[in-house]
């Protein structure tokens, strides 16, 4: 990552290891832990080791507690002029500009006058993250990978308990029966196998839910997964969606229970 030579806008904002203004200094270069930690494997954090970049050396002036990018790799900071160095000669040699709206400015509005003035697109933070989000949905197999994994899931999730259900009610078909022949409505047991589809909903999904948060548990401190959290909006998702999942499969065995004529209890 090439910052402004004059202002450093761009550089990391939470150092561990030495100061954003040592970039000053010839072939310097911040480097994330991560990435310190990739290429100095079992060494303690600092400053003052180099590396080789197309056959140029960097020197390391600091460590950056860096976001994880999206591809797990080695995350530098240097300045503009000196990336160009390290990088080399390519036909396109920036790729954003950084820039911040002055005081009492809309950056949305900021950005709609660079469009007007320059012809080149200019977008807010929100705007720039969207972009990036659907440039990795409309051109990678990730949509589709996801897609099939969430699919099957699904799928699964609704057949077996949708089996387990309907053998737990043809199994019980006799004492279905004894309930209507004594009076029981088809209301109150349609209730009866809901509330037991929802105990069991229930407890699967807090065990999954406990499985799932003990895993980002596990893995927020781990380097490669840094950062990778599980909000609240998924674990709402992911109750409506085993909601709907145990209530479709219930149905299966309610149509069982509906048709029942209560003499069956009375046949051998």
């Amino acid at each position: 990552m090439g910052i402004d030579d004059a202002t450093l806008v761009g550089a990391p904002r939470k150092m561990l290891v030495g100061s954003i203004y040592e970039l000053n200094q010839p072939d310097a270069a911040i480097i994330d832990k991560a990435g310190f930690l990739y290429f100095f494997p079992g060494e303690p954090l600092q400053a003052g080791k180099t590396l080789q970049m197309n056959e140029k050396r960097v020197l390391i002036v600091g460590i950056s507690d860096a976001s994880a990018p999206f591809q797990s790799f080695p995350v530098l900071h240097t300045r503009y002029s000196q990336a160009l160095g390290f990088v080399g000669r390519e036909r396109n040699l920036l790729s954003f500009v950084l820039a911040k709206p002055s005081a009492g400015g809309s950056p949305k509005k900021v950005c709609e006058q660079i469009e007007e003035a320059t012809g080149l697109r200019a977008r807010t933070t929100a705007q720039f993250s969207l972009d990036a989000f659907l440039f990795y949905l409309r051109n990678t197999g990730i949509p589709v990978n996801f897609g099939i994994t969430v699919m099957i899931a699904l799928i699964v999730g609704t057949v077996i308990p949708g089996q387990t259900f309907y053998i737990f009610t043809v199994e019980n078909l006799r004492q279905f029966g004894a309930l209507k022949a004594i009076g029981v409505s088809n209301r109150r047991i349609v209730g009866m196998i809901l509330l037991q589809a929802v105990v069991v909903g229930g407890t699967g999904y807090a065990l999954g839910m406990g499985i799932s948060a003990a895993f980002f548990e596990r893995t927020l401190k781990y380097l490669p997964t840094r950062g990778i959290v599980f909000p609240w909006q998924v674990m709402v998702s992911i109750g409506v969606v085993v909601l709907l999942v145990v209530g479709f499969a219930s149905l299966i065995s309610i149509r069982r229970v509906l048709v029942l004529e209560p003499a069956v209890v009375f046949r051998g």
